[in-house]
């Protein structure tokens, strides 16, 4: 059996298998709520703890995962080269939705920073919290935080602007395709594209351009955010 566990197919196998099931409940479900990332990320977490395995010997296999994380980002210039006529027809909405977004993320961060105290490592790493984990986990590490927290406040960043969306657009009367798709890939990344794209295919279009722009926004003023919050906290 300990062979099986320090295999490098079993943390392969196991993350693979644990993501397509989650996939599979989801779409049974239809629940915003029920993320297959979360799900799978408290599923290992528990099968590893009731069977005494060690975080070590599952990564032996987990760490190739871990490893697509560079290429996926960099994957992330395809739709966004597939979509450079959407980009052009509405780029001034884009840039100024994009950087109203981002702004707003910033003064976010900076208040509850100051309300709740937080330290400047976990200022660091609540920083990227609105990008996509690929583009995140790297941020935070770069700012000094903690990156796998990082990845867990993206996580629930995202399934919280998916699941509020429809009621915000109702609340506020957001009824442009533009407006829904941008709001979604700015705010809530990857899991609120996939809203997006549920919502329609202009909204889809919308909120991958949103992620990806938006990602690039924050690699560049993460650090420019992190100095101006520490200033202003006295750190």
């Amino acid at each position: 059996m300990d062979k099986i566990f320090t295999s490098p197919l079993f943390g392969l196998v196991l993350s693979m298998g644990v993501y397509v099931l989650m996939t599979k409940v989801q779409k049974i479900l239809k629940s915003d709520l029920f993320n297959p990332l979360l799900m799978s990320s408290i599923f290992i977490i528990a099968f590893l703890m009731i069977f005494n395995i060690s975080y070590e010997s599952y990564n032996i296999g987990g760490q190739f995962i871990s490893a697509l994380i560079g290429p996926a980002t960099v994957a992330l210039a395809i739709p966004l080269y597939m979509n450079l006529g959407m980009l052009a027809k509405y780029k001034r909405v884009i840039l100024v939705s994009i950087s109203a977004g981002v702004l707003a993320h910033a003064i976010t961060i900076g208040v509850l920073a100051s309300i709740l105290k937080l330290s400047p490592q976990m200022i660091a790493t609540v920083i990227p919290k609105s990008v996509t984990t690929a583009i995140a986990a790297d941020v935070a590490v770069s700012l000094g935080g903690i990156s796998t927290l990082t990845v867990c406040i993206v996580i629930i960043t995202g399934i919280f602007g998916a699941a509020l969306a429809p009621l915000l657009n109702k609340i506020f009367r957001i009824d442009s395709p533009i407006a829904q798709g941008l709001a979604l890939g700015t705010a809530a990344h990857a899991v609120g594209t996939s809203k997006a794209i549920e919502m329609g295919k202009e909204q889809g279009i919308m909120s991958t351009l949103a992620l990806i722009l938006t990602g690039i926004f924050t690699v560049i003023i993460s650090p420019i955010t992190k100095i101006i919050i520490f200033g202003l906290l006295g750190i």
